[in-house]
């Protein structure tokens, strides 16, 4: 595990900030899709369950509802047998000789089977017949003219058959409906002498028409009744298919079959108080599109919804890491150039998260570095400038030139022009060194111990050495810090000639650029190329400065200190020459002679 961790740590160590962030934002919305996809799975799941049981309550209470009926027509048989009036007008029917009593006997017997007729007629009673042996009374006689001889006959046997008890007869449910026979029996006679058969008809078709019509949401569920495995009553034709698998479904229970293709909700039940099985079955294929379609739109939602949360993620993410990358850039340039200054796209300054925090410190870091190198610098100057006046001190200048002049004398005494020239080129280069007055000279003055430099070079190097100083007219009297082209010049001659043994040829240009004001010193030479960015890797220790890269920084520096961070010594290349550029403000004092040569060349 902590393998793993450690190569996880060294992958994201190579990854940007932003890239983190994205992968984070990422991974998180990627594990609450999951889990979303997961809930709604058990959403639908649970749903579909609580659907199902919905249906199979609402279906099977329809078993319920039959049972009602045909209980409440049991009740009215029950009621009719006890009924005092029944009992006694069927006596009097059966054992008066009196016809007139016989007749009002017949008449209230009619009546009451009305009534009762009138009064259960919503259990989806057909017709009440009331006979024995002498006569028949019917609540509903063209009713009852529907029905055959012969299955009233079968129905008076089976009631006679039940001694009393009613008797339900289902062999002639498809065409006539269902029958009940009961016979009425005297019961104030010891004996219980039989008095009469109550036949009730039973609009099957219809009760279960009703079934079909109270479900309104499921107007296309069929029903059919088993009694004794054989179908008694059958919505509409039962394919062999769809019995097969309804058998299959256990007592009180539900399930959904899949025949030719199509969805089934199926539930079975047992008709309370009849031994008949009750089964119905209704379409699942537009609930199960329905919730199909649900999910559907809630995944798509879902999808939209990721979708946007990334959209939404990046663009923060964008916005975050804007600010970090100018606080890197700012970082990256400030370590290639402390005196770099990177504008800020944005004014953190009156920010107070932890952006406008970072880049405020950040800055005023910056500054009181720049501020050290600055007085680190200006130190390290004056170090070298008493280092310098204290080899001053222990030289004493005069002897210098003193002694210098005696070799100049005997030198031309001897006829020697060359060495009488190197020593008046070294006495003017000497007292330019060791001069206490200011570190500011004309042009001109520097001019002169550039020459002077220049001739002593010329006879160590003889041919192999040219040189051309070239200056705008009126530009002698410019103000320039003193010695700050001999060291180019020398620069130019140590890797020119002394690492080659071809010629060199030096050229510095003094320009005066009028579109800003600016003294322009060009020193090139032949023989070598600059590197690129030869400066900032001197400054980065990308390259270890020796001593003529101490003294180009220094060069740099010491312009940038005196006339601002927009001066200083540029190095390029061109026409496959080595090119170093000074620019400085142009500032003059003493205009110097404006009729000298502008050239000198050697």
């Amino acid at each position: 595990m902590n393998r793993i961790l450690n190569r996880l740590g060294h992958v994201l160590a190579g990854i940007s900030l932003k890239r983190k962030i994205l992968y984070i934002v990422l991974f998180s919305i990627i594990l609450v899709s999951c889990a979303g996809i997961s809930g709604l799975q058990l959403a639908t799941s649970a749903y579909n369950r609580l659907l199902q049981d919905t249906l199979a309550r609402n279906l099977s209470y329809s078993a319920t509802t039959v049972s009602f009926y045909l209980a409440n027509i049991e009740t009215m048989s029950g009621l009719m047998l006890s009924d005092a009036n029944v009992q006694s007008n069927l006596a009097s029917v059966k054992h008066s000789e009196n016809p007139r009593i016989r007749t009002e006997a017949y008449r209230n017997l009619a009546a009451t089977v009305l009534e009762y007729y009138q009064q259960y007629k919503s259990n989806y009673i057909g017709y009440i017949t009331l006979n024995n042996e002498e006569f028949i009374t019917y609540s509903n006689y063209l009713g009852s003219q529907k029905t055959p001889d012969h299955i009233e006959s079968h129905v008076l046997e089976a009631a006679h058959e039940g001694d009393g008890r009613p008797v339900w007869i289902s062999d002639y449910s498809d065409e006539y409906g269902l029958f009940m026979g009961r016979l009425f029996k005297y019961i104030q006679s010891s004996n219980l002498e039989e008095l009469g058969t109550l036949i009730v008809s039973v609009d099957l078709n219809g009760l279960m028409d009703s079934l079909n019509f109270n479900e309104g949401m499921y107007e296309d569920a069929q029903y059919y009744i088993l009694a004794d495995d054989r179908i008694i009553y059958n919505h509409t034709d039962l394919s062999e298919s769809v019995r097969q698998g309804m058998e299959q479904i256990a007592d009180g229970k539900y399930a959904i079959m899949t025949v030719d293709g199509h969805r089934y909700f199926a539930v079975s039940n047992t008709i309370p108080g009849f031994n008949w099985t009750y089964a119905c079955y209704v379409s699942y294929d537009p609930i199960f599109h329905t919730v199909s379609l649900a999910k559907m739109i809630s995944i798509v939602m879902l999808v939209i919804s990721v979708l946007l949360s990334v959209v939404f993620s990046e663009s923060m993410i964008a916005f975050i890491s804007r600010h970090t990358n100018q606080l890197v850039r700012k970082m990256q340039a400030f370590s290639a150039d402390e005196n770099a200054v990177i504008e800020n796209a944005y004014d953190y300054s009156r920010r107070r998260d932890e952006f406008g925090l970072l880049n405020r410190q950040f800055d005023s870091m910056a500054e009181k570095i720049r501020e050290l190198i600055q007085v680190n610098y200006v130190n390290e100057l004056w170090k070298k400038d008493a280092q310098l006046k204290a080899l001053e001190m222990q030289i004493n200048p005069h002897f210098l030139y003193n002694t210098l002049e005696s070799v100049n004398w005997r030198a031309k005494a001897a006829g020697n022009g060359e060495i009488s020239c190197m020593v008046e080129s070294l006495g003017t280069l000497l007292r330019a060194t060791l001069s206490k007055t200011n570190s500011i000279l004309d042009l001109k003055q520097e001019l002169e111990i550039i020459t002077a430099y220049i001739t002593i070079q010329k006879y160590r190097f003889e041919d192999r050495l040219e040189y051309c100083i070239t200056c705008e007219e009126g530009l002698y009297g410019a103000r320039i810090p003193k010695m700050i082209i001999q060291p180019l010049v020398e620069n130019a001659i140590n890797y020119g000639l002394e690492e080659s043994t071809e010629f060199c040829s030096i050229g510095i240009l003094i320009e005066h650029d009028r579109t800003d004001h600016t003294l322009v010193i060009h020193v090139k030479n032949d023989g070598s190329q600059f590197e690129e960015d030869l400066l900032l890797k001197l400054r980065s220790s990308q390259i270890k400065p020796n001593g003529f890269g101490i003294g180009l920084i220094n060069i740099d520096e010491r312009i940038k200190l005196m006339y601002g961070r927009e001066y200083g010594l540029t190095l390029y290349n061109e026409d496959e020459k080595a090119v170093a550029e000074i620019r400085m403000p142009y500032i003059t004092g003493e205009e110097g002679d404006a009729d000298a040569e502008t050239d000198h060349c050697g």
